[in-house]
């Protein structure tokens, strides 16, 4: 629910113990939600993310960065990797740098 609910606002005057125990609650299940998403992370990952506020925001980046447009892609750049094919006359070392360069980016 940390994901999908917004975060409880909790006003200093009116708060009683039990809405401070509700954001308690909430905050210790966000920080560990951050947690889990962060440990599961590479360490490049884990640096892009460090500096963002909650759990929330770093799933929308992810999400951002490997969603089904990244699918998409992918899809393009092994039907463009299968697809090559060295032209008659052209340098080996010119096909073999195109063939590295599509395998990087995929």
């Amino acid at each position: 629910y940390v994901l999908e609910a917004h975060m409880p606002t909790l006003s200093v005057e009116d708060a009683s113990t039990k809405d401070h125990a509700i954001y308690k609650k909430w905050v210790a299940y966000e920080k560990k939600v951050r947690s889990y998403l962060m440990a599961f992370m590479s360490n490049a990952l884990q640096v892009q993310h460090e500096s963002m506020r909650d759990a929330k925001e770093i799933l929308l980046h992810l999400r951002e960065l490997y969603g089904d447009t990244s699918r998409n892609a992918q899809f393009q750049l092994t039907a463009e990797l299968y697809g090559t094919k060295m032209t008659e006359g052209s340098s080996v070392n010119d096909h073999v740098l195109k063939m590295i360069n599509a395998i990087e980016c995929l």
